[in-house]
């Protein structure tokens, strides 16, 4: 799955300290990660964080379309991601494109991601905003070779997408990687289920007491403050 990152330094809310590059690229890499704890494979066509240079879109699309032919064209997904702005505040939403070559997959596929990421939306804001899945002639898109979408997350021009924008990326994320797995069909789970099982535990001891008294005492008092689990353990 070919995931498209960051923007150019030009694009941003300055007055709320917001760059969409830097949006854009803390999503890649949180998407990255979480699609490869559940076992599937991501190709970044702009991985490296510490620039805010724009690399050309139509070399995006050239870098996704070689890896795809260098791997023998394997079941993919290119996936565009962004953050939309308007000279009007008041617009807000998301948006999920495929362009006018698209295949029935893109189209299929457009629709999934959208619905899961207005779902995330709505439930941190039921007054999120639906635009739709729409087709335009995004070069990235345009110019994949495989499967390929454009998501614009919410727009960075309003307030209360913004909030989201800055504030609920792993809400956003785990509706991203939730429309991946549909598309491949893995399993979703959260990073919790993900976690290892074996993880060991440590049990603290707060001292040992020939008075009983005592050690009630000092019991109490650790539920007091707020160490529920606390208990008394004596031969």
């Amino acid at each position: 799955m070919p995931a498209m990152p960051k923007n150019t330094k030009g694009k941003n809310n300055a007055s709320q300290n917001f760059y969409e590059w830097e949006f854009n690229n803390d999503m890649q890499y949180k998407i990255k990660k979480r699609c490869e704890e559940l076992g599937i494979k991501v190709f970044l066509t702009n991985p490296n964080p510490s620039t805010v240079s724009d690399i050309p879109l139509s070399t995006r699309a050239s870098l996704g379309n070689d890896y795809w032919l260098r791997n023998s064209k394997p079941k993919s997904m290119f996936i565009s991601l962004h953050a939309n702005a308007f000279s009007s505040s008041s617009a807000r939403g998301t948006e999920t494109y495929y362009a006018s070559n698209a295949s029935t997959t893109s189209k299929n596929f457009a629709k999934v991601l959208n619905n899961e990421i207005v779902k995330a939306m709505k439930q941190l804001d039921p007054n999120a905003k639906d635009r739709g899945v729409k087709s335009e002639n995004f070069t990235v898109i345009y110019k994949a070779s495989m499967p390929s979408v454009l998501v614009e997350y919410a727009f960075y021009s309003n307030l209360d997408d913004l909030k989201i924008l800055k504030n609920n990326r792993n809400e956003l994320v785990e509706a991203t990687v939730k429309a991946i797995c549909q598309y491949f069909g893995v399993t979703y789970k959260t990073s919790s289920q993900n976690a290892n099982t074996t993880d060991k535990f440590y049990k603290v001891c707060l001292g040992a007491y020939k008075n009983r008294d005592n050690a009630t005492k000092i019991l109490n008092e650790a539920k007091a403050k707020g160490f529920d689990s606390a208990y008394l353990l004596y031969e």
